[in-house]
């Protein structure tokens, strides 16, 4: 700018007069100015590396068509797979939280029924001879003392699913005739500061064919217990003394250690 203040300091104010009314004259004098051209070179330079960058990214095109495309297709499989996972999740919960005792109770139910079976099927076993002594007496013991074990276990898992729903029916009857009312809900549940009841055990029965019967007409639950097993039928044609009034006590009597069935001389066991 030095250079062009110089310059013109020498003219006279005709002479500047004159270049102000010539435009085109005082435009040529503006473009060959060192500073100007400097700056047109810049712009130059810049127009061919701009130039040079929109024709690679010309050349790249296709290649990022074809991943927007793969990232659109991935993100749909992405959004599937986890709808997918929330429904099976909520399916899922809604089970696990509503039918988990129910079933749990079920398969015990049924466990129960089948290790009832297996200790009838091997009553009848030895009665008819198939099966030592020694083996029966030790089978036996064990088998019946699970069959108690989970008769046991289904009475309490039993009481528990009846607590459970009369709890959660008391609880909605209460919330729908005082919904505003707090503690009306809180009324019904378990005391947590007070000290547990103990429940009375039934007594077992003695006779191994009416460990299968079913639960007492007071329970009030809409689920079946496990199914009753058909009474035995022995034939006691043969028999020649009476152990047809002993037969439902033997396998009690050997269960509780008591000894060995009655023999006598002449009479052995079908």
């Amino acid at each position: 700018m030095s250079d062009f203040g110089d310059k013109f300091s020498s003219y006279s104010l005709t002479q500047l007069n004159n270049l102000l009314e010539d435009d085109d004259k005082l435009d040529k004098i503006v473009q060959d100015m060192e500073e100007v051209q400097k700056v047109q070179q810049t712009k130059q330079m810049t127009l061919a590396s701009n130039r040079s960058l929109a024709e690679q990214n010309l050349l790249l095109q296709p290649r990022l068509d074809s991943q927007k495309n793969e990232l659109t297709k991935r993100y749909q499989h992405l959004q599937d797979l986890f709808e997918a996972f929330q429904l099976r999740k909520s399916t899922l919960d809604y089970h696990s939280g509503i039918n988990s005792l129910d079933t749990l109770l079920a398969l015990l139910q049924t466990e129960g029924a089948k290790i009832e079976e297996e200790t009838e099927n091997m009553a009848d076993s030895f009665l008819e001879g198939n099966v030592s002594l020694d083996t029966f007496v030790d089978e036996y013991h064990s088998r019946r003392k699970l069959a108690h074990l989970r008769r046991v276990k289904i009475d309490k898992l039993h009481e528990v699913v009846l607590k459970g729903h009369r709890l959660t029916q008391a609880q909605l009857a209460a919330l729908a005739t005082h919904p505003q009312d707090p503690a009306a809900s809180a009324s019904f549940l378990p005391n947590s500061g007070s000290s547990p009841v103990p429940q009375l055990r039934k007594a077992p029965t003695l006779q191994p064919t009416q460990l299968g019967a079913s639960q007492p007409a007071s329970d009030a639950y809409s689920g079946t217990p496990y199914p009753s097993i058909p009474p035995r039928v022995v034939s006691t044609k043969d028999w020649s003394w009476p152990e047809v009034l002993s037969y439902q006590l033997i396998p009690v009597s050997l269960t509780l250690g008591l000894g060995s069935p009655p023999t006598s001389a002449g009479a052995d066991l079908p």
